[in-house]
């Protein structure tokens, strides 16, 4: 079932193995994509995995992220960066679909990174970043939404098969979705789908109907009043006539970040790297890691495999859109019966293509394939380093 031909409304993929958005940490510091990452791309296509998305670009300075080398697609400049890369890979395997993930940070960013003002759709602090943000108008509102349309359009105009929005992980159309977060008495709290909505129709509208539009989004996630499994059974009913490709299910925010992931949590490492971290001194950090760490800790979801398939299984059942699961996902026979019995549409991997470049391959020759992904999440925490995308357990 794996590898079975998919078609969508727009597109039509060789095989339903998807490469999930990755942080590649592979960006100048401009954003503009260094040349490293036409390997990484090409080990994946050559390799068997029918659709690559990429880590997510900002399309605008004011929605970086806090990782120093993201890449961006703010900007004109940065399509022929992209177009080369796109070329490359295409050169190699043309029925490779390549999909940008396009993102804006909203709250979940530093002023000290951006140089701008960190703004949302209210003045909600983020527990983790902690910087009061600045509650958006209804101006500034819809020149974000024409910034996504506008990153779309390059992405087209790079080559890219289709673009995915991030409306997962904490992120801007996260914080719009969330009830505790939108609690606006205007339009867009009213009804809280509809800066995503918007967002959609402006990308269609400068890239065309049939431009394929995927989007990413948390099923749920941890803050007690915020987004639940009912609140998306909603957002995307009501978004099942837009023209999206699919929907990607993940969990949680950046707030309590290991439960997007789960496994293990290598704090050294935090505090090495993290820019929110590695300035403590040496006192604060054994303070922190002895006194605060295991409180923080409690409210860890323990790793178990597949761990977001209950969430799929629910949102698939409730709509006729097809749709990605991402989330543990380690063995080929599981993948094979969760396609099968029509629990999710493709398998979206990102953490056991860090560890196996050529898992795609091995996936395909062997139903017994288990990932050798330990879930140490090295690579996780790294990506707050100077480093590039790279499998540290491996090495432990």
């Amino acid at each position: 079932m794996l590898f079975n031909e998919w078609k969508l409304k727009n597109i039509t993929s060789k095989n339903r193995l998807v490469r999930s958005a990755t942080y590649e940490g592979m960006g100048d510091i401009n954003g503009n994509p260094l040349k490293g990452l036409k390997d990484i791309y090409k080990d994946l296509a050559t390799n068997d995995v029918g659709m690559i998305i990429t880590g997510f670009c900002f399309i605008s300075q004011e929605g970086r992220a806090m990782q120093p080398h993201q890449c961006g697609i703010d900007s004109d400049d940065k399509i022929d960066y992209w177009k080369d890369i796109v070329s490359y890979v295409k050169s190699i395997s043309m029925e490779t679909l390549l999909v940008m993930q396009i993102a804006h940070a909203g709250r979940q960013t530093l002023k000290k990174v951006t140089g701008l003002p960190v703004v949302s759709p209210s003045t909600k602090r983020s527990l983790y970043f902690k910087e009061k943000p600045v509650a958006l108008n209804d101006e500034k509102i819809k020149q974000i939404i024409n910034e996504f349309g506008d990153a779309a359009k390059r992405a087209q105009k790079a080559g890219f098969d289709g673009i995915q929005i991030h409306a997962a992980h904490g992120y801007l159309i996260h914080q719009f979705l969330s009830p505790h977060i939108n609690k606006r008495n205007d339009r867009w709290g009213k009804n809280r789908s509809e800066f995503l909505r918007e967002t959609i129709l402006n990308i269609k509208d400068k890239c065309g109907n049939s431009f394929p539009v995927f989007v990413k989004i948390s099923a749920a996630d941890d803050d007690k009043y915020g987004l639940k499994i009912e609140n998306t059974f909603d957002y995307i009913k009501k978004l099942e006539n837009v023209g999206i490709e699919a929907f990607e299910i993940s969990y949680g925010t950046m707030d309590a970040a290991f439960n997007i992931f789960r496994g293990t949590v290598p704090i050294q490492k935090v505090f090495e790297h993290n820019i929110l971290f590695k300035n403590y001194n040496l006192l604060k950090r054994k303070f922190w890691q002895y006194f605060i760490f295991p409180q923080w800790k409690k409210g860890f979801i323990t790793y178990k495999d597949n761990y977001n398939l209950p969430f799929a299984k629910e949102i698939k059942r409730n709509t006729n859109i097809p749709i990605i699961l991402v989330g543990g996902l380690r063995e080929k026979k599981v993948m094979d019966d969760i396609l099968r019995n029509d629990h999710a549409d493709a398998i979206s991997l990102s953490r056991p293509l860090i560890c196996e470049p050529d898992l795609g391959k091995k996936l395909k020759e062997n139903i017994n394939v288990r990932s050798i992904c330990r879930n140490c999440n090295e690579c996780i925490v790294m990506c707050d380093s100077e480093n590039s995308l790279n499998c540290y357990g491996k090495a432990l």
